[in-house]
């Protein structure tokens, strides 16, 4: 058996929980993003050597992400659950990311700031439970005016890494969701040591990288473009151990429903400290290999090929993350692309390798022996009924095991 060290080899990107230079390759992974993104799209997944940390090993900068993030009108315009907004999915999550926070609160009127807030969702619950301030950060600027015009909240352009309201002392800050997405991840623990309060608390909710897989019917569906860190408990504790902050309370939860299916969550709570010694991963590096492996070899990737292989005119229903990563990753690339088709207006105003992504209408003249690939994962019987209303007499085909 080879050593750490033999397995390891220089990163990019340093790792951002102890700063090592040096880590082991678990897969290159390809995006073919939209083509006006500032994302580098093919990159490693990789593990520190020294802390076992995993994230991706990627060129792209901080700056590259926020201006991303600036530009990615998703989380506004969605009306899907998990896009900080108000279906009823979301306000059961939110409920329950309140009681779990709750107990831990100084006080009624402590300083609440939601770090990423999207539509302001989790704000509108938490005004609801009694609490009176409450700021919402976004780096949308229609998120910022959603909030204080149709929710009458305090919301203001910024960032994890840069908060706004600087008259305010935070006692709680809530970053649900959000230091996944963060390459630079001492300067946020740096930002949020600055801006709360003594006694101030940091409540974190992420996947959890040790189950990805586990409820899934799809291959390599926890793997985003945005999530440029992966955690389990011990390097998520870990990770806020090296920033001064000691745990209050953590635990495990199932994300649910979204239409993909529920993901296995972390949730845990956090308090102002001096640094400590960081607790390391000895396992995440394993279960990240097995559900590699285990996607590798699921058989929407054979039917992928096939397709490939006897180049079938395809059409590709749902211009997702994760398409773009089947679009990369596997042979969808080499099959005999006719179309990309996604319902929402603001990605039909943009290309992927060249190619414009039109409204769904357009399959109603397509060739009846082309076939349509559903990569919105959940919403495969809703596309199959809406083809079938458009008369499209063709192969569905889905990556769902």
């Amino acid at each position: 058996m080879c050593s750490r060290l033999e397995t390891s080899r220089a990163l990019t990107r340093p790792c951002p929980q102890c700063s090592g230079r040096r880590g082991r390759e678990l897969s290159r992974l390809r995006f073919q993003g939209f083509d006006d993104s500032p994302l580098a799209g093919a990159f490693s997944l990789a593990v520190c050597a020294e802390c076992g940390a995993a994230f991706y090993d990627t060129p792209s900068q901080q700056s590259d992400y926020d201006r991303y993030y600036r530009g990615n009108a998703y989380y506004f315009t969605s009306a899907a659950s998990g896009s900080g907004g108000a279906t009823p999915a979301d306000r059961r999550r939110f409920a329950e990311l309140a009681r779990r926070l709750v107990p831990y609160l100084p006080r009624q009127d402590a300083a609440i700031f939601d770090v990423g807030c999207a539509k302001g969702g989790l704000l509108a619950v938490l005004a609801e439970h009694g609490h009176t301030r409450l700021y919402g950060v976004d780096l949308m600027p229609a998120c910022i005016d959603y909030v204080r015009n149709h929710l009458g909240l305090a919301a203001d352009f910024g960032s994890a890494l840069d908060l706004p309201f600087p008259e305010v002392r935070a006692d709680v800050l809530i970053y649900s969701h959000i230091v996944e997405h963060v390459i630079d991840l001492p300067a946020l623990l740096a930002a949020a040591r600055e801006k709360l309060s003594d006694q101030g608390l940091v409540y974190v909710e992420v996947p959890d990288a040790s189950r990805y897989g586990e409820n899934s019917r799809y291959p390599y569906r926890d793997l985003y473009l945005e999530h440029v860190n992966h955690f389990d408990r011990d390097t998520l504790v870990g990770q806020f151990q090296a920033g001064g902050f000691s745990l209050v309370s953590s635990g495990g939860f199932l994300l649910e429903p979204l239409p993909q299916g529920p993901v296995p969550c972390l949730w845990a709570i956090f308090r102002r400290g001096d640094e400590q010694k960081r607790t390391a991963s000895n396992g995440l590096e394993g279960r990240l290999r097995d559900y590699l492996a285990w996607s590798r070899q699921h058989p929407a990737l054979g039917k992928i090929a096939q397709l490939a292989w006897q180049q079938t005119p395809l059409y590709l229903w749902g211009l997702s993350q994760y398409a773009m990563l089947l679009l990369g990753q596997t042979d969808l690339g080499r099959c005999a692309l006719q179309g990309l088709v996604d319902q929402d207006p603001y990605k039909q105003q943009r290309t992927v390798g060249g190619r414009p992504i039109h409204a769904p209408e357009v399959l109603r003249e397509a060739d009846p022996r082309a076939a349509v690939l559903v990569t919105a994962l959940g919403y495969e019987d809703q596309i199959a009924a809406a083809l079938e209303e458009m008369g499209f007499r063709g192969l569905v085909v889905t990556t769902a095991g």
